[in-house]
């Protein structure tokens, strides 16, 4: 069975019924902390866990603002927080027949849900066109007028009833042979009565409820420990009591096909030998995506601890303590596992917790509490490559996370975005799942822009070739323009190789430098206010990154400009202007701008002159830009000679 749909209701901050569909692969749940991520998949693990999982409480789970009320007016041990809807598969199907001796039609649906009060209640949807489609198929019926009337009924009784009437008229019309097909229908659907209206007795309700899925939940609270001593954990299974980490170490043992208590007699050694052949098949699998430090070995050691006399002065027996060791080659050391960074712990605690569940045949569900969150941002990436090129592929996969590189942004459809939209003014909102959508809040989905601003970034930087850096989209606009117009007159423009990137800002100038500059071939065009101090900066991340300094083109440096000059100081005044009355509310003639005996950037005396009308300083440096493009035959019949050879100038010294 694969789940198909999960509703989540009454549960937590889940203050109204929620439904999300679920991926037959891998389904990511995205959102800020406390959203709501982490309860959809307790409340999950909690309808048929395969690890220990807790139990639903009414005191710590229900939505403590209603519970009061609620409890007035119905038993709350009856409300389900979590049901799913499971479709089946053809083993499934195979398994239902046999057991009930009936074939199920393919698109029925197995429904479960867990109670407050802890019942597991599980039966079927089956729609009754679907089970009419069979016994149509069944009972022979090709008369296309007589499956139209069968389909349209809405009921078993329905049906029943429409059956005797269309046979009355068939036998009055002499059509005998048709009557007495359709007379098949009534009977034929009695026996598929189990599936519309869950009419199961106690050993086929079991049987049902032995299909569906068990859920595997990992967090870091389960990371496996650097020892353990294996006489008390044989002890606390055995008491049903378990700390935190035993599940995990209890499966990699059972991966050894052995429990704690197996290594406490004198056959120690050999089942030694069958723990460390399992700790090479999980290190085969750990190292095949762990892709930080592949010189590591894990290795198993033990020790005998005497222990403190009883109470009563009793000696009481040795200890044996099971550690678990990593040989790094790179420098030739053992140490204890709980030593190796967070990591590479979470990494290796959770393929070992679950080996238990790996190679079964039958269906697990996997939940990944906010995976890898330890992990750097590469060895994210070879999770998620383990999560869609391994695990997803036989097993489906919920997984939460705030993390841009645990997002595949290529799957944006198989992601669902969870918000709390609950405040101090109306808490009874609760949570909401959204697809990643115009519909979801922009907070939530930032995770989702960020892994698609970065793989579009790569994807720019890597595929192109010398990468002109300048501050924002106006840079980006008057430089392409201009360009092409000086090609155009068989002047010098842009190098066509060149790869213009706004950078975001004048401040993320270094940096880009600093990053992109060590292996890709970069220039940059610095402008604005803050060019002087900007310019020392990037100048160093250049000699740093191997770049070289003639790349670096500071408008400012140029002849006759200002030394904060932008690039709209590139335009005589007259250009601007006309670029800029066009494109804003505010005129501004050139009369209207001071003449300073300091040369001052166009931005500037405009700014006074705005504020002169008793309008903002400050306007959309954009709109120029776009001018531009809109009226740009208008603007190169009048443009100035002296716009055009600064730009040249420009061109020049960025192709150099």
């Amino acid at each position: 069975m694969l789940v198909h749909t999960v509703e989540i209701d009454a549960f937590r901050n889940f203050t109204n019924r929620q439904t999300m569909a679920v991926d037959p692969g891998v389904t990511c749940l995205i959102g800020k902390n406390e959203s709501g991520k982490t309860t959809i998949l307790k409340a999950l693990h909690r309808l048929n866990p395969a690890n220990e999982s807790d139990e639903f409480s009414l005191t710590t789970d229900y939505p403590r603002r209603h519970l009061a009320r609620d409890r007035r007016s119905k038993d709350l041990d009856e409300v389900a927080p979590v049901t799913a809807v499971f479709s089946l598969e053809e083993r499934d199907l195979d398994e239902i027949e046999n057991e009930l001796g009936l074939r199920p039609p393919a698109e029925i649906r197995v429904v479960a849900s867990r109670t407050y009060g802890g019942e597991l209640q599980v039966g079927f949807d089956c729609a009754l066109e679907h089970v009419l489609e069979k016994v149509i198929q069944e009972s022979g019926i090709d008369d296309d007028e007589d499956r139209a009337m069968l389909l349209q009924q809405t009921s078993v009784a329905d049906v029943g009833a429409a059956v005797k009437e269309r046979s009355k008229e068939l036998k009055e019309g002499k059509k005998t042979a048709r009557a007495k097909v359709l007379d098949k229908v009534p009977s034929a659907l009695v026996k598929y009565k189990l599936f519309l209206e869950d009419d199961m007795d106690d050993d086929q309700l079991q049987s049902l409820i032995g299909l569906i899925p068990k859920f595997f939940y990992f967090s870091t609270y389960e990371l496996l420990p650097g020892e353990c001593d294996l006489h008390s954990l044989a002890k606390r299974r055995n008491a049903g009591k378990r700390y935190r980490g035993d599940g995990t170490i209890l499966s990699l043992l059972r991966l050894a096909g052995e429990g704690p208590e197996d290594f406490l007699d004198e056959n120690y050694v050999s089942r030694k030998a069958e723990l460390q052949a399992a700790s090479m098949e999980l290190s085969d699998q750990v190292f095949e995506y762990w892709k930080q430090n592949d010189a590591l070995t894990v290795a198993f050691d033990t020790d005998l601890v005497a222990m403190p006399n009883d109470a009563n002065g009793e000696p009481q027996p040795h200890h044996r303590i099971l550690k678990i060791e990593l040989r790094d080659d790179r420098h030739g050391v053992e140490t204890n596992f709980a030593t190796r960074s967070t990591g590479f712990q979470w990494f290796f605690s959770f393929l070992a917790a679950f080996s238990a569940y790996r190679d079964r045949s039958e269906r697990v569900v996997v939940l990944l509490d906010e995976p890898g969150t330890s992990l750097h941002g590469e060895a994210q990436g070879d999770f998620l490559r383990y999560i869609y090129g391994e695990l997803g592929t036989k097993q489906q996969v919920l997984y939460t996370t705030h993390s841009q590189h645990m997002i595949d942004p290529t799957r944006y459809e198989t992601m669902r975005a969870i918000h709390d939209q609950a405040t101090r003014t109306d808490p009874n909102l609760g949570v909401v799942i959204t697809s990643v959508s115009l519909s979801a809040d922009p907070k939530t989905i930032l995770p989702v822009e960020a892994a698609l601003g970065y793989s579009v970034a790569q994807h720019l930087f890597l595929g192109s070739g010398p990468l002109l850096a300048v501050e924002g989209s106006s840079d980006f606009v008057f430089l392409m323009r201009m360009s092409d117009y000086l090609v155009s007159q068989g002047r010098i423009g842009l190098d066509p190789r060149l790869a213009i990137i706004p950078v975001g800002g004048i401040g993320n100038m270094p940096a880009f430098i600093a990053v992109m500059g060590r292996r890709l071939s970069v220039r940059a065009l610095i402008d604005g206010a803050e060019s002087t101090k900007v310019t020392a900066k990037v100048l160093s991340a250049a000699e740093a990154a191997e770049v070289d300094t003639s790349h670096i083109t500071v408008i400012g440096q140029l002849d006759g400009l200002p030394e904060t000059a932008d690039i709209e100081d590139l335009f005589s005044t007259k250009d601007y202007l006309w670029l800029y009355n066009k494109a804003t509310e505010v005129t501004v003639n050139e009369e209207d701008l001071i003449t300073p005996d300091k040369p001052l950037p166009i931005l500037q005396r405009i700014g006074i002159a705005r504020e002169k009308q008793c309008k903002p300083r400050d306007f959309d440096h954009v709109g120029p830009a776009h001018q531009l493009t809109r009226d740009k035959d208008d603007f190169f019949e009048q443009v100035d000679e002296e716009t055009l050879d600064r730009f040249e100038a420009v061109f020049k010294k960025l192709t150099a």
